[in-house]
């Protein structure tokens, strides 16, 4: 009879000492308490820590709760080559890149003088394809807008856009 109280008390005391385990895109596993969770970014804290972390959705995978239940974040991106450029996502809220490694800073512009296509998004989109290119390029996945200007062409005047961005992998 000790023997079953025994056991029973500790498949008790397992269930309250239940962890979250918070998975990241490039593998490693963190465990502790998720205490919050939103659109953008979930707050964790780690083990024997009072202190909450803030952690982008997009780094990532998937959250284990204590409970059992799993939470999807995101889905992986996968750039394998600069001809992936498609895949790279461009991002204008700090808090999405949170947790992601920087690769660095990008600055790309466009221009041109009269032609069909002299409007200011014209060559925003130019510069975003090129923002793009870029990031694949250095094996980067999302792109942190930091600041763009663009102006309209029209006769006798250029049309030009400037983009500047921080890229980020798993």
């Amino acid at each position: 009879m000790r023997k079953v109280i025994c056991l029973m008390l500790l498949f008790v005391s397992m269930g309250c000492f239940a962890q979250d385990e918070v998975i990241f895109h490039n593998g490693n596993v963190a465990k502790g308490k998720v205490t919050e969770v939103t659109d953008l970014f979930i707050k964790f804290r780690y083990e024997n820590e009072d202190v909450d972390n803030t952690i982008g959705r997009a780094a990532l995978s998937e959250v284990r709760f204590g409970s059992g239940r799993v939470q999807q974040m995101s889905q992986k991106v996968y750039v394998n080559s600069p001809d992936d450029w498609e895949k790279v996502r461009i991002v204008n809220d700090k808090n999405e890149v949170l947790g992601l490694k920087s690769l660095g800073q990008v600055e790309k512009h466009s221009s041109g003088t009269w032609s069909f296509s002299i409007t200011a998004g014209h060559f925003s989109e130019k510069t975003m394809k090129k923002i793009r290119k870029e990031a694949a390029k250095r094996g980067g996945c999302i792109v942190l807008l930091l600041s763009q200007s663009s102006q309209s062409g029209g006769f006798f005047q250029d049309g030009h856009a400037s983009m500047t961005g921080e890229i980020y992998t798993y």
